[in-house]
């Protein structure tokens, strides 16, 4: 063995100290891919870099963790939106009231999309409605249909979430979408006191749409759904999961839940303040800015 190490010049210790090193990199994979695995089982599209951040291994480097991961087989797939759910009204008479504008608390900015699901052959579609402060879906409805009548569902319910039907400067954003302007829906704004704001573009109803893309493609599309009935279920286990189970960096790894509870131990000066992207593409600067991220 000696005359074996000699004619590789390479020492007995150096040898050793290999196996130790090969052997804790084997054990370091181990640990790695059983984390990952236990963090999919509940986030089943979560990315590489965002379980990374939550899980922060010590002694690790992201880039070095995210190589394992790809190693194992934990590469996403990613998807695109190509069915369009939005038939803008000529007709729409309200502003993008967005423009310039900082939120620092809940029930400032409410805004709601649509986006679709296919079961074979079958579309049904999904309205939701997020608090973009806290990133927090507050309502929500699937159907077969794109009716204005959803989009109505999960604006009460959005309304049972915050436990009130009148609410003191809350702006309500969406697109042009026909849904949006339907008497019934409007009908429920105003006599909520909600003021309405639309795009002008579309990158102007982003933060929605970041949402739907995670409900859809990084929980939705890993769980078997058959039917409408099966899909609703698979809905409300995303948005809990979303809610209550997913942390956020630009909430300081809290979840939007969390989130919504920590800020109310927080006197309104101190609590993190969010800028809203202006029709033209600026945004406001501020050092205590939350980070828009998703």
């Amino acid at each position: 063995m000696s005359d074996l190490f000699k004619l590789c010049d390479i020492s007995r210790q150096a040898h050793h100290q290999r196996l130790i090193r090969e052997k804790h990199w084997a054990l370091l994979e181990y640990l790695v891919v059983g984390l990952i695995m236990q963090i999919r089982e509940i986030h089943p599209g979560m990315g590489l870099r965002v379980i990374y951040d939550i899980l922060k291994p010590n002694g690790l480097g992201r880039d070095a963790f995210i190589s394992i991961g790809l190693s194992y087989g934990f590469r996403l797939i990613t998807y695109k939106n190509q069915i369009r759910t939005t038939f803008s009204s000529p007709f729409s008479r309200y502003k993008n009231l967005l423009v310039d504008k900082q939120l620092n608390n809940i029930d400032q900015l409410w805004t709601s999309d649509i986006t679709y699901y296919n079961i074979a052959d079958k579309f049904y579609y999904i309205v939701m409605i997020i608090d973009v402060y806290s990133r927090k879906i507050i309502g929500y409805s699937t159907a077969d249909n794109m009716r204005a009548e959803n989009n109505c569902h999960a604006l009460e319910m959005a309304f049972s979430t915050r436990k009130k039907k009148k609410f003191t400067n809350l702006i309500h954003h969406s697109d042009r979408g026909g849904q949006y302007i339907s008497d019934d829906y409007v009908t429920l704004l105003k006599n909520a006191h909600i003021a309405i704001s639309m795009c002008n573009e579309v990158h102007e109803n982003s933060h929605i749409e970041r949402v739907n893309g995670t409900i859809k493609n990084q929980y939705l599309r890993y769980w078997e759904s058959t039917s409408l009935e099966e899909l609703k279920t698979n809905v409300k286990k995303a948005i809990d999961t979303y809610n209550n189970k997913r942390p956020h960096s630009s909430l300081g790894k809290r979840t939007p839940d969390s989130f919504e509870q920590y800020i109310k131990e927080l006197e309104v000066d101190k609590r993190p303040k969010l800028n809203i992207w202006t029709s033209d593409g600026t945004k406001k600067t501020d050092p205590n800015q939350t980070i828009l991220q998703f």
